[in-house]
């Protein structure tokens, strides 16, 4: 018996059939003539070295953008005019900044590899630069959300418990997606973070199939597969919902629900509690700030968050409120 239409649209980490140039090894004694041909040789190289979620943003770049540029390029002939007219096609275009700059990351990476394998010249990576204005992360400050923290716990469901677990954690929205019941310890009241839901291009192209998959895998890294504290005023609730280790917490079902789906729901809340719009991630800027003004020393923040290094932390979620500045401010007058 077949897959069912839902069960077609999961993909797990350990699903390896149908990804586009996957597993052939590399270039061997194949020829390499075109700028078409290389990305493909490249792509073969990173499948093993990267997520599968990271390979088909690789993927996504190149067939979307750079192919319907480069596709026939000779390797021989390529030159910086074309590569700076590439990158002004791009902003005519009117592309976001973020997508330019992961189309010309992905372009140069390309270039490296063309470089490495003696195909190009390194004087090319000279014309792959573009300044890309990052553009400041929305915040949602603790104390703003408390109208939203009582609302849900006026609510007493899952879907509300799994946002306030999110907003006193600060974990990724895909991680709350992929937490099942099994990863929740009441007797130390912590949980485990050992995967996380993303939708990607679905790697199989036949007829009848989505164009995208919900691609549930383990964390992104080894700082990300982490052991939480539960909130102190969630772990009785939490502990009076739970159902069969197996399911998901969010659904209550051995399917888990989407990114996407939690998203839509949490500006529903917001629109209730006549809040400020912003994205979910917000809460995770929210959380780290908010333990950062109160003293916790970054190390332990980072942890938490589960970056890599507490650079990570403070470049990108340790915001500057208008109150610490008025403090500073003060402090000196």
């Amino acid at each position: 018996m077949g897959k069912t239409k839902k069960q077609k649209k999961i993909l797990e980490e350990t699903e390896d059939k149908g990804f586009p140039y996957c597993g052939r090894g590399g270039e061997g004694n194949r020829p390499c003539e075109t700028f078409g041909e290389l990305c493909g040789f490249w792509l073969e190289a990173r499948y093993e070295a990267v997520k599968k979620s990271t390979y088909f943003n690789y993927y996504y770049c190149i067939e979307k953008h750079i192919l319907p540029v480069f596709e026939k390029s000779s390797l021989r002939l390529l030159n910086g005019d074309e590569i700076l007219r590439f990158i002004s096609g791009m902003r005519e275009k009117g592309l976001a900044d973020s997508t330019m700059n992961s189309v010309l990351i992905t372009f140069r990476s390309v270039l490296r590899h063309g470089i490495r394998m003696g195909y190009l010249d390194d004087s090319l990576l000279q014309y792959c630069r573009m300044h890309c204005r990052r553009q400041e992360s929305r915040i949602l400050i603790h104390q703003d959300s408390l109208p939203m923290k009582k609302y849900l716990l006026g609510k007493n469901d899952i879907f509300s418990v799994g946002v306030l677990l999110c907003r006193g954690t600060g974990i990724r929205i895909g991680e709350l997606c992929g937490l099942k019941w099994e990863d929740l310890d009441f007797s130390s009241n912590t949980f485990k973070i050992r995967r996380t839901v993303s939708r990607i291009a679905n790697p199989d192209r036949s007829d009848g199939q989505p164009k995208t998959v919900l691609y549930v895998r383990p964390p992104k890294s080894a700082t990300s597969a982490r052991e939480i504290p539960i909130p102190q005023y969630l772990a009785d609730i939490l502990r009076e919902m739970r159902k069969d280790g197996e399911f998901y917490l969010l659904t209550g079902s051995a399917v888990c629900t989407e990114p996407r789906n939690v998203q839509k729901r949490f500006k529903t809340i917001l629109r209730r509690c006549k809040m400020q719009d912003c994205n979910f991630h917000a809460m995770r800027h929210g959380f780290a700030t908010a333990c950062l003004e109160q003293g916790v020393d970054c190390k332990t923040v980072s942890s938490i968050l589960g970056h890599a290094s507490t650079r990570t932390t403070m470049d990108f979620y340790a915001h500057t409120s208008l109150r610490q500045k008025a403090d500073c401010i003060n402090m000196i007058s």
